[in-house]
């Protein structure tokens, strides 16, 4: 199953993306900042990140910095912004991070599962929701 981590402080956001996900088949990982979502890629490689810009104790822009590195630079898997910020310069910002896609707040869920699948290779996307156990 693929898995995607979620860097959101924000609850609210987060439980949206959370349960959005889920009900598309994802496996899904939630940190609230920066060092946390560091202390889960050691633990569990994402097949995808989606990162708030605005994080406490270190700002999602070198926090996608940081865990690309712990990642793998350019075998690291893709980031997408996903932040209230839409400002142009937020989207060059993102865009020059490597980020793989901008997703302003707020959004419909309905495309950014399209987006996510268009992301993810062939052999980790999913279009079942996930059954309970």
């Amino acid at each position: 199953m693929c898995y995607i981590l979620i860097v959101e402080d924000n609850q609210a956001n987060a439980d949206l993306v959370i349960r959005t996900l889920r009900g598309a088949g994802y496996e899904v990982g939630h940190a609230v900042h920066g060092l946390e979502a560091a202390q889960i890629v050691q633990k569990k490689r994402p097949d995808l990140i989606l990162m708030d810009f605005d994080l406490p104790i270190i700002d999602g822009r070198n926090l996608l910095l940081l865990l690309r590195k712990q990642l793998g630079g350019k075998l690291a898997p893709p980031f997408v912004a996903l932040t209230a910020r839409t400002g142009d310069s937020d989207k060059q910002t993102a865009e020059q991070l490597g980020c793989a896609a901008f997703v302003g707040k707020p959004f419909l869920p309905d495309e950014l599962v399209k987006l996510i699948r268009q992301l993810l290779p062939p052999d980790t996307r999913t279009t079942q929701p996930a059954t309970s156990e």
